[in-house]
């Protein structure tokens, strides 16, 4: 397990003897520091002086993250935590943890790469077991990544240590809204100078030369079919660094909001700013961390998952049962996040790594990994910091693989996309022996059979992506739904409404559907038994591992007015009725009062309204345009809300 020497040198100052990789309860967290997360940013100043704190550092401008300071001399952390947790400004506080990273740092020097990329293709080198890999050569027949159906740059965000940017054998990120060096926030992203990615230990664009976050890239994603070095799991995708895998927890929290911006700044500009993540690695952790004690880390993922990333999260290199002793982040539990411990090349999960039958997720290949080391060189290294990017990798290449369809739902409804993703994940893993009983899935990666399962998926296609109905009171009508299946595999559906209202039924609520085959759906609007009024409702069709479809139906159900020839109006005249774009409406009141007219349609729908104070003498209403359709209307007058004239006008 790889530390930082940073918090190494702590350790021997503050003589605590801890084991290897593990932090000691007492010192699991920064003294005199905390971080909170406000409902609103202007009230920070006020909640400051009122408990006697200083700021710190902004962590995350986006989310309201602050890191608070104070003096521990004086008050204790447990002490500030409680304090502020009845404090209804503040959403989360807790105490800035610290964290570690979880590789190892063993350095052989390379040789034929690519046919030592057991985890890639083992045919039994080095005493290993053919076929112990994550089958990725065959995946690649149908796609070696880099970009979706609709044109999108796929990237991986590393957050780790920083990387060696000028490695020939990766494709870095770059932010061409900024011009590097400048001091100056081109992009207005509130990151300045963020053109290589963002370091949040120092909070600037300079990203630190770091073997282990070089070593991470690589694996996910180095450059493929260029007669150097290896192959990354997806060849072509872009890598997002972004140094944050410090030992302070502040720090991972400001990394991944840098991530959400970047992602978040794609999708409000059309891809014409930020960077299309689609996952984003972290193989650093807190050994037997508490989830509940890490509300604002874990409620990253959760943000970053609801925008369509997904994390993967390294698990611990011990010999531990995660869900005895917990873990930070791999006990968290967000549906985001992919939990993931380090496999050896005999499909045995190594022995120095933890395990949890309900926290961790899978296995992935850790063991004697060759990727990327510093200036161009290739190395070996063990642990769940090599197995996590074969995850990271793994989505990335999904994403290129995906067809025109699904990559349209996900842009739709991204948390939902990100989800089918982690389903084809988990649900292509080979099964094997050492992970049985002792994962979610049992089993380790095989992107093969996840590719398969994702082109292998039904997909829901509808004919109406919503519903607006106007209806008279007393009276039905009916709509048609046609669900057909876009994917390969076989749709079994189901339809629903949360609540079921009493005005709205189907013909039918189930069926199965082949490849390209089609049903038909007769949706029962009701106005019978109803007030006149608004009515919503969402009609869901659900399938078996597949993203849902949501439809959202608006029924308005009014009355009509009873009309008749009517006037108690002095010199009433209504010219030229019929009328071919608009029509006069006069009269001379008698009295000063509100006078207001109503025009509806033969149903009996309101279409127009207008009113105004008058005074004795004529007044003078007009109505129409040319984009009236012909037809009869109907007219009414009110003077001081009593119903005194109505009447037909007819447009040709």
């Amino acid at each position: 397990m790889k530390k930082l020497s940073t918090l190494l040198i702590i350790q021997l100052v503050l003589g605590i003897a801890l084991c290897f990789g593990q932090v000691a309860t007492d010192i699991d967290h920064i003294s005199g520091e905390v971080m909170v997360q406000l409902k609103n940013d202007s009230e920070l100043e006020g909640l400051l002086k009122k408990y006697n704190l200083s700021k710190k550092h902004v962590v995350s401008e986006r989310f309201n993250i602050y890191l608070l300071e104070f003096d521990n001399s004086r008050m204790s952390n447990a002490s500030v935590i409680n304090m502020l947790s009845d404090e209804p400004l503040i959403v989360n506080v807790q105490n800035n943890h610290k964290v570690s990273l979880r590789g190892t740092d063993d350095v052989i020097p390379n040789d034929s790469i690519f046919d030592k990329q057991w985890s890639i293709l083992n045919t039994g080198q080095n005493s290993g077991t053919q076929g112990a890999d994550i089958d990725a050569t065959l995946a690649w027949d149908y796609n070696t990544g880099g970009i979706t159906s609709h044109g999108d740059t796929i990237v991986i965000a590393i957050v780790d240590g920083g990387s060696d940017l000028g490695h020939e054998d990766l494709d870095f990120w770059k932010n061409h809204g900024e011009i590097p060096n400048n001091n100056i926030d081109d992009d207005n992203n509130g990151y300045v100078d963020d053109y290589d990615g963002w370091n949040a230990y120092n909070h600037s664009g300079s990203l630190p030369m770091n073997v282990h976050g070089t070593h991470v890239c690589g694996i996910a994603a180095a450059i493929g079919n260029n007669d150097k070095g290896i192959a990354g799991v997806c060849w072509n995708a872009k890598t997002l660094p972004v140094a944050g895998d410090s030992y302070i927890e502040s720090v991972v929290v400001e990394a991944l909001s840098y991530v959400y911006v970047v992602r978040e700044r794609y999708d409000q500009t059309g891809g014409a700013e930020g960077a299309f993540v689609v996952a984003q690695n972290n193989s650093f952790g807190v050994n037997n961390g508490q989830p509940s004690d890490y509300p604002i880390w874990e409620a990253m993922y959760d943000s970053l998952g609801k925008i369509g990333v997904l994390s993967m999260g390294a698990t611990a290199n011990a010999a531990w049962d995660i869900d005895e002793v917990g873990d930070v982040p791999t006990a968290f539990t967000t549906d985001y996040m992919i939990s993931v411990t380090n496999t050896t090349n005999k499909d045995k999960k190594n022995g120095g790594s933890a395990w949890g039958l309900t926290t961790i997720d899978l296995g992935a290949p850790g063991t004697m990994i060759w990727s990327l080391g510093l200036n161009n060189t290739y190395r070996i290294s063990s642990g769940t910091s090599m197995a996590t990017p074969h995850v990271s990798g793994a989505v990335a290449l999904l994403m290129s693989v995906a067809d025109s369809a699904f990559i349209t739902n996900y842009k739709e409804n991204p948390g939902q996309g990100a989800l089918m993703i982690k389903d084809y994940i988990l649900d292509g893993v080979d099964p094997i022996s050492d992970l049985e009983g002792k994962s979610v899935t049992g089993g380790r990666l095989n992107l093969f059979n996840s590719v398969k399962l994702m082109l292998g998926s039904p997909l829901i296609v509808t004919n109406l992506d919503s519903i607006n109905v106007d209806l008279l009171i007393h009276t039905s009508t009916e709509d048609t739904l046609i669900i057909t299946n876009g994917g390969s595999d076989t749709l079994h559906y189901s339809l629903s409404v949360l609540d079921q209202p009493e005005w709205i039924s189907f013909s039918k609520t189930e069926g199965s559907l082949e490849e390209g085959e089609s049903d038909t759906i007769f949706i029962n609007l009701s106005a019978q038994n109803v007030d006149t009024g608004d009515y919503y409702c969402e009609i869901v069709i659900n399938g078996e591992n597949i993203s849902s479809k949501y439809i959202p139906v608006h029924l308005y159900v009014y009355d009509p007015i009873s009309v008749g020839e009517k006037s108690d109006l002095i010199d009433l005249s209504v010219f030229p009725n019929p009328f071919n774009t608009s029509v006069e409406i006069s009269f001379v009141a008698t009295n000063t009062g509100n006078t207001k007219i109503e025009i509806y349609d033969q149903t009996g729908k309101l279409i127009y309204s207008d009113t105004r104070s008058v005074n004795p003498g004529k007044t003078t209403f007009n109505w129409g345009d040319s984009s009236i359709e012909s037809g009869v209307y109907l007219y009414r007058i009110l003077l001081n809300n009593d119903q005194i004239s109505t009447g037909r006008i007819i447009k040709k």
